[in-house]
């Protein structure tokens, strides 16, 4: 009998661990937009398309951590840096966009963008991640930003190596699922 739940079920149990991760609101018009580092091309795609729909004036790029690929050829590149070249690519005007090149981790992209919302008057920030980080990166940014009158908004980028609702059929998704619960596991246990 179980086997036979699990066959007709099969889908709609396997997308209920895909559906958790994902949380993201309603976008709406902010004073700035973060995109997170970490998927120059897929975040800074839709990064790109939410400022041309108006979402926000101001493109902020964190990422402290230097693009793998890049030191093999003997060059230095933040991903900070690649997800603004992505974004100007994508239509974006260079100057509309602030490079920081501090934060290894989504905790402290959001204690970076802490300060730089403060210092900036940023009252609505549009946060902007792959769609399984939306959770994770949701629940550390609010709770960073808890008890000041700045609002997050969390908005999610589409994979473009995989199919959300169906993670199971691509290693691609498989992997970034797997990653996905570790991290919101390790994230739990540091109280974050």
């Amino acid at each position: 009998m179980l086997i036979a739940v699990g066959v007709v079920f099969k889908t709609p149990i396997l997308q209920s661990f895909s559906n958790f991760l994902i949380k993201q609101d309603v976008p709406e018009e902010a004073d700035a937009m973060v995109v997170l580092s970490g998927n120059a091309f897929d975040r800074g795609n839709e990064g790109a398309r939410l400022y041309r729909d108006g979402y926000a004036r101001r493109v902020i790029c964190p990422g402290g951590n230097l693009e793998r690929a890049f030191l093999i050829m003997g060059d230095t590149v933040y991903e900070s840096e690649l997800l603004k070249k992505n974004i100007v690519r994508n239509g974006v005007p260079d100057s509309m966009i602030t490079l920081l090149r501090y934060g290894t981790s989504t905790a402290e992209e959001a204690d970076t963008l802490l300060g730089y919302c403060r210092a900036h008057q940023v009252k609505k920030l549009l946060v902007v991640t792959s769609l399984f980080h939306t959770r994770r990166a949701g629940k550390v940014y609010r709770k960073k930003f808890a008890g000041t009158d700045i609002k997050i908004i969390m908005r999610g980028a589409h994979d473009s190596q995989f199919d959300e609702n169906y993670w199971w059929k691509d290693e691609y998704g498989l992997i970034a699922l797997n990653n996905e619960y570790m991290k919101t596991f390790y994230y739990f246990l540091k109280g974050r």
